[in-house]
């Protein structure tokens, strides 16, 4: 008898072998479902050898059966639309839910649960050895998420149908890849639509007149357009075009007359959206019709109300991301903090769209890690119902965005987990992507939280700032890229020590550019260390290293680094 090669050995379901078991679907099996099943036969077999045979009707003996809204499985009623249940008889599993994705990711909780699978990233995933696994009879697990939307827009995440499964999103920014099971279904664009419908220029700041009726009947025929397209759509957007911070909406003088009345430029933007929503109820009364609370228009207005298919989406840029919001220490918080309430207290349809990187360098260290968990479970304490965190979507991160795409996706499904649950999912993390030198990543990732704590970061901060220096003499640079430099050495494989050269890119990055500052130019050891970053971020095909700036075909070793984003 041959040695039994695979992680996971000896597992059986109810007592009986796993290679005497069946996986049994029933009724309808969409597209999203079928390509999971696929992924969960694979994965089985990659984890304990075993490939589970398919059928659509159960033969005698033990089975996994899997379906949508399973007969006889009292659970399922305290599930929701995408929770699951996972229940044993005396002989059988049943995977279920009240939707497809409910059942994907009862799927998921399966390879993880019973064959040890850890979702990492698009292309890292890992199964824990064991010598024993029984899948008890009498079993009875349910799980739901408290967030109707979730979704973390980092790289990795909103390209990566498996992954956003594995991690429990349900993508509300467009995601067309195989292998996702549905999700939110926006009509039109996913936000800054107003432009688009009013058929105007979209030109960043420029913003339509609200109170004009040509405006409103435009708008108005596109979205009855769009809906009429798209039967399928939950929401649709008519919200403000983009703005830079000192820029506003319609100054007209009808535009002003209502925004002065209401104490913010949300009263003209709620009033219109207000219309268009109270227009679409009757006709389509399941669409939410989705609107920002961004930059001039984040406060409440005094006395207009969202319309009951109005959903707010209220955005965190000008926050302080080294404190928690809920801590006063900074005006800018406080004032978000008195917003949210604001909101809360007048819509029951309040979603948040926050940030969790650095917009002018990608590249560069960006210590929020310390205020990830407080963050969202303030979100929730104060009703929000839906959250989208928007991270570096154009490129592969060399700041630790798998690490933090992974961290955000567990909180948006279970934001009451404890704080030492979150950082012992972050060791896990670091443990299994990292190898044997996690803990000097650990240690990098709580020396930059405390150093980044005793100032103000923002998301359009300097790269020399996130983790500042305390004078011009300040080794905390050097000490960071050290750090990093140990992990490297110690890793056990190839993976990962891509994996730590990658990471290492951000204080490589921040290092150089502190260096070229404090040297006041270019030195023998900036410039060869400009090249060796430069060969790393091309090898790791970091395409972008600000916002909305593809990489340069090259760039100058003796130049400033910040000067190549």
């Amino acid at each position: 008898m041959s040695e039994n090669t695979y992680p996971v050995k000896n597992v059986t379901l109810c007592g009986t072998p796993l290679d005497k078991v069946t996986l049994v679907t029933v009724g309808t099996v969409p597209t999203g479902l079928r390509n999971a099943l696929d992924r969960f036969v694979d994965l089985v077999r990659r984890a304990a050898g075993v490939t589970l045979p398919r059928k659509t009707e159960a033969p005698d003996g033990a089975s996994v059966i899997v379906g949508i809204g399973l007969s006889g499985i009292p659970a399922l009623s305290g599930t929701g639309k995408e929770g699951y249940a996972l229940v044993t008889d005396d002989s059988d599993l049943y995977v279920t839910a009240n939707s497809e994705r409910g059942v994907i990711y009862g799927l998921y909780a399966c390879l993880e649960d019973f064959f040890g699978w850890h979702f990492l990233s698009s292309e890292y995933e890992v199964v824990h050895p064991s010598d024993g696994i029984d899948i008890p009879a009498g079993l009875c697990r349910t799980d739901k998420p408290y967030f109707f939307s979730r979704d973390t827009l980092w790289w990795d995440t909103q390209r990566s149908g498996p992954l956003s499964n594995a991690l429990r999103l349900n993508g509300n920014f467009a995601r067309d890849v195989a292998d996702y099971g549905g999700g939110i279904n926006y009509g039109g664009r996913f936000v800054h639509s107003i432009c688009a419908l009013a058929e105007v220029s979209d030109a960043v700041g420029n913003q339509p007149c609200l109170t004009d009726e040509k405006t409103f009947e435009t708008v108005r025929r596109n979205v009855r357009r769009i809906l009429a397209e798209n039967p399928d759509v939950d929401i649709i957007s008519v919200s403000q075009n983009d703005s830079y911070a000192h820029q506003g909406g319609c100054q007209c003088e009808n535009c002003r007359a209502i925004d002065e009345r209401e104490g913010t430029p949300m009263g003209s933007l709620l009033t219109f959206v207000n219309r268009i929503a109270d227009d679409i109820r009757e006709d389509y009364p399941d669409v939410l019709v989705d609107t920002l609370a961004y930059r001039y228009t984040r406060k409440a207005p005094k006395t207009v109300r969202p319309a009951p298919n109005v959903l707010i989406r209220l955005c965190s840029i000008e926050c302080c991301f080294s404190h928690p919001i809920a801590d006063p220490a900074d005006e800018r918080n406080a004032a978000f903090c008195r917003d949210i309430e604001a909101w809360s207290a007048i819509c029951d349809k309040l979603y948040i769209w926050d940030y969790t990187t650095n917009y002018l360098y990608f590249i560069a260290p960006f210590p929020n890690f310390g205020v990830l968990w407080d963050n969202v479970r303030f979100f929730k304490e104060h009703h929000v119902l839906g959250m989208f965190e928007q991270g570096n979507h154009q490129s592969y991160s060399g700041e630790l965005g798998e690490l933090r795409a992974y961290l955000i996706a567990h909180l948006l499904w279970d934001p009451d987990m404890t704080r030492e649950r979150y950082y012992e999912l972050m060791d896990n993390f670091l443990r299994d992507y990292y190898g044997p030198g996690w803990t000097y990543i650990r240690a990098y990732v709580d020396r930059t939280t405390a150093r980044a704590a005793e100032r103000h970061l923002g998301i359009y901060d300097d790269a020399c700032a996130t983790v500042p220096a305390r004078d011009g003499d300040d080794p905390i640079h050097a000490e960071l890229l050290g750090l990093w430099d140990k992990a490297v050495a110690a890793a056990s494989n190839d993976a990962e020590r891509a994996h730590c050269e990658k990471s290492r890119l951000a204080p490589a990055f921040q290092y150089l550019s502190a260096a070229f500052e404090r040297n006041g130019g270019v030195t023998e050891e900036t410039e060869a260390g400009a090249a060796a970053l430069d060969a790393g971020i091309r090898r790791f095909d970091l395409t972008h290293l600000r916002e909305g700036s593809r990489l340069k075909p090259a760039f100058d070793h003796k130049a400033d680094p910040r000067t190549w984003c």
